[in-house]
């Protein structure tokens, strides 16, 4: 774990009042009667425990809109090496402020637990808030504690020397369920192997998953004087795995080349096996160093499907060999008014240009004024490479009970909100009963 060098010294604030300040959860009491402490607004979509920072920050106000903030701070995460996650905290000052900024980072590992984690996020936060509060009237209270402890804590070393696992980290897991009725009865079993090493010029993703759903359901048939007439159950068996090897390696701060190995088994495609191997590569107009701020990539790469039928498809085919290529762009952005973001990805056969498929997916959230927030997104995919439908006619159960996958042209789907919150401009009181 480590916070942004700027501060090399971790910084605990506190504002004297009944007893000393806590060094390690970084509160205080609040400003002295008639004077106005720090309004700070906190953006964070996730990985800040809000109660927490509310709790023990108490030295601010909080406040629920950016509109009457003295501070917008915008925390953004993204998996980091060795199976932690860095957060980048931008402190924008507003108002009397506005000429003032500055970010700072936090790092977990694997060993971090998630109440480490989130007190290392609550500590750089107060660190980062020092500078500002330490222009109020409210400042001339403030008091600096530091401790061999603390420092050890803010180091921004790459890591330790002696890394037995050799930056590899590990993660298995297992879940399952079984519900029932009289007439229907279903089980599910899912489970997941993964493999990660993350360094500053490689970085290596090895996966496998598989999924096992086996749904029943009876339908019975009365005659005028309710009695059971016939009966009969339908199954829908659904069986599939995935193993994949992802391998990149980094360039410079803007490119990357990469390569891609899979192995798969569906059911509900038709699929037997499905082996495949790409090659690509990624340009990035922004440095990485901002990708939880801002991206815009682009990737593109080339390789080959092998395809084993389970059934003959309606190309009569019960395995083949298709080399393919692929175009990529995307575009996202999170700034202090919200945030957007745009995808396309085409791909087609390299010996038919007529089977592809292109996808185009959107989203945005937006605070258009005090209190009004408003969200969508969209998606359509132009679907003409189904290479893998099976020969012959569906029948009625295969449809309603989506055991296979049905020719289709096209596939789209639509989501969007609007909230609008009014009343006081303050959050920093939390009631945890009830």
């Amino acid at each position: 774990m480590r916070i942004s060098a700027i501060f090399a010294t971790a910084v605990l604030v506190a504002f004297s009042f009944a007893g000393p300040a806590s060094a390690q959860n970084a509160t205080a009491a609040a400003a002295p009667t008639g004077v106005d402490p720090l309004a700070v607004f906190l953006d964070c979509r996730n990985g800040c425990d809000r109660d927490l920072i509310r709790t023990e920050i108490t030295w601010v106000n909080w406040v629920r809109d950016r509109a009457d903030a003295d501070v917008h701070l915008l925390v953004t995460n993204e998996d980091a090496g060795a199976g932690g996650q860095q957060f980048t905290l931008v402190f924008l000052g507003a108002r009397a402020f506005a000429s003032r900024g500055d970010t700072l980072r936090y790092t977990s590992n694997t060993m971090t637990t998630d109440d480490e984690r989130r007190r290392g996020v609550l500590q750089a936060i107060s660190v980062g808030l020092v500078q500002f509060a330490a222009r109020t009237p409210a400042g001339r209270t403030l008091r600096v504690q530091a401790g061999a402890a603390t420092l050890g804590a803010a180091s921004t070393g790459a890591g330790p020397a002696n890394d037995p696992w050799n930056s590899w980290v590990f993660e298995i897991g297992m879940n399952g369920s079984v519900n029932g009725e009289r007439f229907y009865k279903g089980r599910n079993v899912n489970g997941r192997f993964e493999a990660n090493r993350v360094t500053e010029q490689w970085k290596t993703n090895v996966e496998y998953s598989f999924r096992y759903s086996d749904n029943e359901a009876t339908v019975q048939e009365f005659d005028d004087f309710g009695t059971v007439t016939s009966e009969q159950t339908y199954n829908n068996l659904q069986r599939s795995w995935d193993a994949e090897w992802l391998q990149v390696k980094s360039v410079n701060d803007h490119a990357s080349l990469g390569a891609q190995f899979e192995a798969a088994s569906q059911t509900f495609r038709n699929q037997d096996l499905r082996f495949g191997a790409r090659a690509a590569v990624e340009f990035n107009l922004f440095p990485y160093s901002e990708n939880t701020r801002r991206e815009l990539s682009f990737r593109y790469g080339i390789g080959f499907t092998r395809y084993d039928y389970a059934d003959t498809t309606v190309f009569d085919k019960i395995q083949e060999t298709l080399p393919n290529h692929f175009f990529e762009a995307s575009y996202r952005t999170r700034q202090p008014w919200g945030g957007a973001n745009v995808n396309v990805e085409h791909r087609n056969f390299l010996t038919d240009a007529s089977k592809r498929t292109t996808e185009l997916n959107a989203g945005f959230n937006v605070r258009l004024f005090r209190g009004l927030s408003l969200n969508a997104g969209a998606g359509y995919s132009w679907i003409h490479d189904q290479v893998y439908l099976p020969r012959g006619s569906q029948d009625a159960v295969d449809v309603l009970l989506r055991r296979r996958a049905l020719l289709t042209g096209f596939e789209y789907h639509t989501n969007f909100g609007v909230s609008y919150t009014f009343g006081s401009i303050f959050s920093s009181v939390v009631n945890s009963r009830f």
